[in-house]
């Protein structure tokens, strides 16, 4: 039986549990989160970029054999700690999954210290030496390999291009507890002994110990010397909502720009997921597909992904990241795309604008592929940052377009990447994010965040052409048409003795000075041509809708300093969450962004005439 450690504990804080629900959500369960992990780390590891990183899940179910010497201290450990053991163990069975990568660096650092990659790994949740410049770098994803064990347990194998060394370890979450021998850890780990100076583990490192690991748990990659460098992790007795169709559909879903471009391979058991098989693994696992629109029509959102990877983009340059697009939209050049969209063709475009860090302007891009969406059909509406979807950016109203976003410009992906939150679904803002930006020297830190998340929608508003004339027969079939002929009815019908008077004709309609339209993260008004009373005074009152006729703001909510505001013809100034304009004329247009756009606005317009008070 090879050991395991349950350390003792002194007066260091501890930590318990796994913040499982960040990474086990109704809308995006760990069996997403598992797969989405294992290929991030996989593709940030990649060593030779001329090749694919080729990632394993291989699925296996038999008698308790020589599995039993690795996992049996583990179980007797929790067993202590009260925690819940399979009913296979007493019955003698066992499963896991074994996942390896190649192409992989392999699981690198100094052996000997805390703080490196190595250590981070197994030890130090919530640090990483990352850079910023791969996918992740919040140093808890791993916490999903545990959460995809009933045992909470994982054991890993890596063979590194650092240094050529195999190495092997494993770790098994417990309770934090008082026990005879004095109060102990929350974790346990698969190794020899503790190396209490440096605050490390002896690792089990006998040529014995490795190979009993590679037969047991069938690590067909490391099966000799000349194996290829990379990273086996083992998850044993693994939930059974993972499954090789839920695998190959997360694959599909959340990496299908890599595996198309040819920078990754997935592979579970027998089944191998590449550029050339991808559309018929595709149809094949589509049931198990999460977005709606890519499981009614997975055809159509491959060939997307492909037009934006191979068309020769049309190039956009954005001066204003604050105003984005609306600017551009009244060029000649632009109604020609707005017309190729109505007509149904694919439009791509590589969207340029500046992104400030330190001293320096970094001129950054990312691509767009836009295309008018069938007739009944839900529009497709993805974001992917170096061939990763981040599925939570996303326009809030799709319309009627299909809007695929790809970032692989290493600047700009870097930037985003800091944006992210911990599980690597969305782009947010909080003081944490904010400080980590300013750290790095990126100035105005969320100014090109929010164009970037405001890109889906301001690119559906931009590329819809402008409805000139309206549809007389819209409400055809919502209103009955009377009878032409009712025929005779029952009963007399008595005369009127005088045709009745004729309704006053109804007022003129009133002419509202200003319009208001939604931009981006923000909105915009302007004067309206039709109207000639000027000059007037407006106030807009904003805050952020909550079910009610009047809602509430809190200075928690925004404050005027965090908005961004270009005027134009007219003198303004803010009063908390009011707006007030005096002295607007024909050509005054105001616009205001920096909102959060995940929240719905209210915005209110009141006009006055004088120079009294509103």
């Amino acid at each position: 039986m090879w050991k395991w450690i349950w350390p003792r504990v002194g007066a260091t804080p501890i930590s318990q549990g796994l913040d499982s629900e960040m990474f086990d959500r109704a809308d995006y369960p760990y069996s997403d989160t598992f797969v989405r992990e294992a290929i991030q780390n996989s593709l940030d590891a990649r060593h030779d970029l001329t090749l694919p990183v080729t990632i394993s899940f291989t699925f296996h179910q038999k008698d308790l054999g020589e599995q039993r010497v690795f996992l049996a201290e583990a179980i007797d450990l929790r067993n202590q700690a009260g925690l819940a053991v399979p009913e296979e163990w007493a019955r003698g069975e066992v499963s896991w999954i074994a996942i390896e990568d190649f192409n992989a660096r392999g699981l690198d650092g100094d052996l000997g210290s805390r703080i490196s990659n190595f250590w981070n790994y197994w030890l130090n949740f919530g640090q990483s030496n990352k850079d910023g410049a791969g996918r992740g770098g919040r140093g808890i994803g791993r916490v999903t390999f545990l959460i995809a064990s009933r045992v909470h347990s994982v054991v890993g194998f890596t063979r590194r291009v650092q240094d050529g060394r195999t190495v092997a370890c494993g770790m098994t979450v417990l309770r934090a507890m008082q026990t005879p021998k004095g109060f102990r850890s929350t974790h346990a780990y698969l190794a020899a002994e503790e190396d209490d100076e440096a605050s490390i583990y002896r690792l089990h490192d006998s040529t014995e110990f490795h190979d009993s690991l590679v037969s047991a748990f069938g690590l067909t990659g490391y099966r000799d010397a000349s194996a290829q460098s990379g990273l086996a992790l083992i998850i044993p007795y693994p939930h059974q909502e993972l499954t090789r169709e839920g695998i190959l559909a997360s694959s599909i879903e959340h990496f299908a720009p890599a595996i198309i471009s040819g920078t990754l391979v997935v592979r579970t058991n027998d089944t191998v997921l590449d550029a050339s098989t991808i559309d018929e693994i595709a149809e094949g696992v589509v049931s198990e597909f999460r977005v709606e629109a890519i499981q009614k029509d997975v055809a159509r959102y491959l060939e997307l992904i492909r037009e934006a990877l191979r068309a020769e983009p049309i190039a956009i340059s954005i001066s204003d990241v604050n105003s984005g697009l609306q600017g551009l939209r009244n060029e000649q050049w632009a109604i020609v795309l707005q017309n190729a969209v109505r007509e149904g063709k694919a439009v791509c475009l590589e969207i340029g604008f500046p992104l400030q860090k330190g001293a320096k302007t970094h001129d950054v891009s990312l691509k767009a592929i836009v295309r008018k969406t069938p007739e009944n059909s839900r529009p497709i509406d993805r974001f992917y940052r170096e061939g990763m979807s981040l599925p939570d950016v996303r326009a809030k109203t799709p319309g009627e377009l299909d809007v695929i976003l790809l970032v692989e410009e290493l600047e700009l992906a870097t930037y985003l990447n800091c944006c992210e939150g911990k599980a690597h679904l969305d782009l947010l803002e909080s003081k944490e994010i904010r400080t980590k930006l300013e750290d790095r020297g990126y100035r105005q830190p969320f100014k090109v965040k929010r164009l970037v998340k405001g890109l889906q929608a301001e690119l559906r508003n931009f590329l819809t052409p402008d409805i000139t004339e309206p549809d007389e027969n819209v409400f055809d079939t919502f209103f009955a048409i009377a009878d032409p002929d009712p025929g005779k009815k029952s009963g007399k019908v008595k005369k009127p003795d005088k045709p009745p008077e004729p309704p006053p004709p109804p007022p003129p309609p009133r002419i509202p000075p200003f319009a208001l339209e939604t931009v981006g993260d923000g909105f915009r008004f302007k004067a309206n041509p039709a109207y000639t009373e000027w000059p007037v005074n407006v106030s807009i009152t904003m805050a952020y809708a909550d079910g009610s006729r009047s809602p509430a703001w809190s200075e928690f909510d925004f404050r005027s300093s965090d908005l961004t505001t270009v005027a134009s013809n007219c003198e303004y100034q803010y009063i908390k969450n009011k707006l007030r304009a005096v002295n607007c004329g024909p050509n005054s247009v105001i616009e205001v962004s920096g909102f959060d756009i995940k929240r719905e606005l209210d915005a209110r317009i009141k006009v006055w005439k004088n120079a009294q008070d509103d």
